[in-house]
């Protein structure tokens, strides 16, 4: 490497291993047991939880809706705003609106399972329906980013990085030893051969159409 100094390479190399390994232990272990979750599914059948509460609308939310009980929508700003802050409600998937009945029906995917709102605003009650996942439903939709948000898939996409850098890293630290660079490099081949083998010999996949 002409351009590049060894020694300062294989320093910046160690120092970057030990800190990324050491900012993903908690991710990497996360990832790795919802990884085992999502290959045994039927782990996951009792794992959900389903509550319904019925409170009375707000008398505000209530005034403002019966005056405007033709334009029901103008108020869906205050609807989202009211159940984001009582009950940490977020991302409103869709709004429905029942004309006849006054009614606002509002659904929420969540991670593991949802949160779904009927305000009735000729009763004045606020039914909310959900599901809740237990921690390995709710850890597996999170190795997926499935209804997890922006936020969450940003943590995905840089821990993806991370885990790139720490398995570079991890080679350059192995060439520099050379006692071991000989045996490493033949386990680096059987790490990538064996998952192609597998996958060639005995995953299920179509043949001939290309």
């Amino acid at each position: 490497m002409p351009f590049v100094n060894k020694r300062t390479l294989y320093s910046t190399s160690r120092t970057l291993h030990i800190y990324i390994s050491t900012a993903l232990f908690f991710l990497l272990i996360l990832f790795c047991v919802s990884g085992i979750v999502l290959n045994h599914v039927d782990w996951l059948k009792n794992d959900k939880n389903n509550g319904q509460i019925t409170v009375q609308i707000p008398q505000d939310l209530l005034t403002q809706a019966n005056t405007q009980l033709n334009s029901l929508p103008a108020i869906y700003p205050q609807i989202e705003a009211y159940l984001a802050k009582h009950y940490g409600l977020n991302k409103v998937k869709s709004i429905e609106w029942e004309k006849q009945d006054s009614l606002v029906m509002l659904d929420y995917p969540l991670p593991a399972g949802y949160a779904y709102a009927e305000f009735d605003f000729i009763s004045g009650e606020l039914l909310l329906d959900y599901q809740t996942g237990g921690f390995l439903s709710v850890i597996s939709d999170l190795h997926k980013g499935r209804h997890s948000g922006e936020v969450w898939s940003w943590v995905i996409d840089i821990s993806a990085v991370l885990m790139i850098l720490f398995a570079v890293t991890g080679m350059i630290i192995l060439f520099q030893n050379r006692k071991k660079r000989l045996a490493g490099i033949w386990i680096t081949v059987l790490g990538i051969a064996t998952p192609l083998v597998i996958y060639l010999c005995w995953v299920p996949q179509i043949k001939g159409v290309f």
